[in-house]
Parts: C-alpha cells; sequence; structure tokens
C-alpha cells in the first residue's frame, strides 16, 4: 500500500507543470494533501501551493525548486516522491 502522507523515510512533494517548466512545492512534515479529514482542498497557482484545511485555517507555500518563470496557472500537479526531485528536508538533515 501507497501512502501519501509526507513524513520522514516517505517524503513527498507537489510538482506543478507549466507549459515549458515544472516548479517543486515542499508538503508539511506529516501532512497527507489526500487526506479528506485534515485537507479540504489543495491547488496551484502562480508561483505558490495554497492548503485549505477542514478547521478553516489556510496556508500558502512558495516553490521550492524551479526556475523564475512569469508563473500562470500549471498544466498538470501531482504529489510526487520528493527523492525523485533531489529535495530534501530539513528535518531529515542530521
Amino acid at each position: 500500500m501507497t501512502t501519501t502522507q509526507n513524513v520522514k523515510g516517505n517524503r513527498k512533494i507537489v510538482m506543478a507543470a507549466f507549459w515549458c517548466h515544472e516548479v517543486v512545492f515542499k508538503i508539511p512534515d506529516g501532512l497527507d494533501l489526500e487526506d479528506e479529514t485534515v485537507v479540504e482542498w489543495w491547488y496551484v497557482k502562480g508561483g505558490s501551493l495554497s492548503i485549505h484545511y477542514v478547521n478553516g485555517e489556510e496556508e500558502k507555500i512558495e516553490y521550492e525548486y524551479g526556475p523564475e518563470i512569469d508563473f500562470k496557472n500549471p498544466t498538470v500537479t501531482e504529489i510526487m516522491d520528493a527523492d525523485d526531485y533531489h529535495i530534501e528536508y530539513d528535518e531529515d538533515k542530521e
């Protein structure tokens, strides 16, 4: 069984593909964007990942990796393994 929860040993990121570039957003530690008991919805627009929680809180995360481009709406957004993009989380460094 695979999980999309972002935890040490199973780091996840959101990859957003724009017409000619991809950018990467780090997911908060312990969060599973597909857990509907915690996350009401999420989306990428421009250079930000917006997360809307079921408790009414909102969080915006700026992109971690990618070229500086004039961001519009991505053509694809996908939860992926952080290792595929060589992204490290500070919590994992020792």
